[in-house]
């Protein structure tokens, strides 16, 4: 994968993103994490140098990190033109969504007071904590990722343009985005009312485990409508390209471009991986321990979606093999939802929702 670039987010070491930042470094790939912190950021590269199994003079700069706070949009857009900088216009060639919670307190600057009720104050306060979870699993594992991916879809076709000739070392690999979901999308809907707050409980912790499914489910549906926009975009590059070329016709060169220039895009599930998102109640660790896969064996699906060939994009991934994947009204495999999943997150990014949606749970919000 020399000459390749990749960029996984959440790749904090020992976790999964991690695991996969490793896997494609290790086959010669450049690769640029996002992280929360600059104390992540540096024990993670530090661990993916170490992990190379053939110091090169370049291992220096193949290997660098950006800072990204999912949950602030941003952030995320001051992430973006940092990869874009340091990719030097030569495009993305493995854009892997990974980053993601399953839930999270409240925001660390509001006050947890009980009034004069007492245990009824205490009641609002946890449900209030709930919602503020749940409005934050569905920014960090959605919408962050929808703003992060659609602005580096320059970057995804831009690498296609390497791949001008057979005899190119990276000429087989196409570019590929991948989402890392979950099993949990299996029984979750979208709360198209209100996906900040979703009211279908679905198990567990009511409000808390039917985002998290909700923003997985999202991960697929947003991965196919990104791969029939992509290819949309390709499509208008290739018939500019060959309107502009006069050696060629414009059928010839189309037919052409089609069969050598393609965008990849998959959603995954890496199963039951043991990772610091698991909930912390230690008296069932021997029992994850047991259960669950390590990063690296969960990667490996990760590993397949980037350089399996024979897949053709869009597909479900599951266990290294080709799945159906499901949601409730099979929404999953619906391009009319998957359009108004878009359309909806678009909205939501224009119209500043989970600022106000936060704003309003906190009671912070300010009148004119």
């Amino acid at each position: 994968l020399t000459g390749c670039i990749a960029v996984v987010t959440g790749g904090t070491a020992h976790g999964l993103g991690y695991a996969a930042a490793e896997i494609l470094h290790g086959q010669g790939a450049t690769v640029i994490i996002t992280v929360r912190t600059v104390e992540k950021g540096e024990e993670a590269i530090r661990l993916l140098k170490a992990s190379s199994s053939a110091s090169t003079p370049d291992d220096d700069v193949r290997a660098s990190y950006v800072i990204c706070d999912f949950l602030s949009e941003s952030s995320v857009r001051k992430c973006v033109a940092e990869i874009i900088t340091k990719t030097s216009g030569s495009g993305i060639d493995f854009l892997i969504l990974n980053a993601g919670i399953s839930g999270s307190s409240s925001p660390a600057n509001r006050k947890d007071k009980k009034g004069n009720n007492g245990a009824d104050d205490d009641e609002k306060e946890k449900e209030k904590a709930k919602k503020f979870s749940a409005a934050n699993v569905w920014m960090t594992n959605h919408v962050g990722p929808w703003i992060f991916a659609n602005e580096l879809m320059p970057s995804l076709v831009q690498a296609t343009k390497k791949r001008t000739a057979p005899s190119d070392a990276i000429h087989h690999h196409h570019p590929r985005a991948v989402w890392v979901s979950s099993g949990a999308h299996k029984n979750a809907t979208i709360d198209w009312n209100n996906p900040f707050h979703p009211t279908r409980a679905s198990g567990g912790d009511g409000l808390t485990f039917s985002s998290y499914g909700q923003s997985k489910l999202a991960n697929i549906m947003h991965a196919r409508e990104y791969q029939k926009r992509i290819r949309e975009m390709i499509r208008n590059d290739n018939e500019a390209a060959a309107i502009t070329t006069k050696t060629t016709s414009v059928d010839d060169k189309k037919t052409n471009a089609s069969n050598t220039t393609d965008i990849k895009c998959f959603a995954l599930t890496p199963g039951a991986v043991w990772t610091n998102i698991m909930p912390k109640i230690p008296m069932l660790y021997p029992l994850f321990w047991a259960i669950m896969r390590s990063p690296k064996m969960g990667a490996q699906v990760i590993k397949m979606a980037c350089l399996d060939n024979d897949l053709k994009g869009g597909e479900y991934l599951s266990n290294c093999c080709v799945k159906e994947s499901r949601g409730v009204d099979g929404c999953s495999n619906n391009e009319g939802q998957w359009r108004r999943l878009w359309e909806l997150t678009e909205r939501q990014v224009r119209e500043k929702e989970y600022e106000k949606f936060i704003e309003n749970l906190d009671g912070s919000k300010k009148t004119d």
